[in-house]
């Protein structure tokens, strides 16, 4: 009794952390309703050291859960400061809205971040945090994201018939084999407008892919039929991959 009594307390402390969080970020791929609220995967990739490709856009979706009327501030900070050029936007439905930095609010938002790196950028760690003043308090995501060595081409030719990033890969590496009525296959919460931020990223992916050894990639994709995977972010493997080539 006198031992629960004692941790009782602590208990309590490390219960309430982990249920008030209201500043997360998530990988592009991760399915989030209006509420903030994560609807796929069930356990969303943990963004603390990213790696961030040069010459392109690295993107994440950050989210502020606020009760309706609370107000707050987003800053993002940078060290050094012009590590990497950071554009803010806000969901509206299915679109995005560019907003400024710092960005205000009274109600949770999700929001989506991308971050710029230049080709002749220094691979190195670099911090990248986004800051939430609310409440009187600061709430500070840290990340110590991860300048790769790999850079996209210039001048990426914009691949035919694809609609998500799964299916353009897919028709990369597999052409006809991938089979017509797969590539029509998509995750209902799919984006569909092929001039998104999401098309522009696989745009950069196949722009390293072309420069990848392709049975190696081949065997990180697996095989080209086969229905659509249930995890949204089940392409980030592709992408690891292809961020660690030189």
């Amino acid at each position: 009794m006198g031992i629960a009594m004692k941790w009782a307390p602590m208990l309590l402390l490390v219960a309430t952390a982990s249920l008030a969080q209201p500043l997360r970020v998530y990988s592009e791929f991760a399915a989030i309703n209006a509420k903030g609220e994560v609807l796929a995967p069930g356990s969303p990739r943990e963004i603390l050291s990213p790696a961030l490709v040069r010459n392109g856009f690295t993107s994440f979706q950050v989210v502020i859960q606020a009760p309706k009327g609370t107000p707050f501030t987003l800053h993002v900070g940078l060290n050094p400061a012009d590590a990497v050029k950071v554009t803010l936007y806000r969901r509206a439905g299915d679109r995005l809205e560019p907003v400024d930095l710092p960005y205000q609010g009274d109600s949770t938002q999700v929001l989506w971040m991308d971050l710029w790196t230049d080709r002749g950028a220094p691979v190195r760690r670099v911090k990248i945090e986004p800051q939430l003043f609310i409440d009187g308090d600061w709430v500070i995501y840290p990340m110590e994201a991860r300048v790769a060595a790999s850079t996209v081409p210039d001048d990426v030719p914009v691949p035919k018939g694809s609609s998500t990033p799964l299916e353009a890969m897919r028709n990369f590496l597999c052409g006809s084999k991938a089979g017509g009525g797969l590539a029509r296959e998509a995750s209902p919460d799919a984006p569909r407008d092929t001039t998104g931020p999401h098309f522009r990223n696989v745009r950069q992916d196949l722009g390293l892919a072309a420069k990848a050894p392709r049975d190696e990639l081949q065997k990180v994709f697996g095989a080209c039929t086969g229905p659509p995977p249930a995890d949204p972010e089940w392409y980030l493997r592709i992408r690891d991959y292809l961020l660690r080539l030189r």
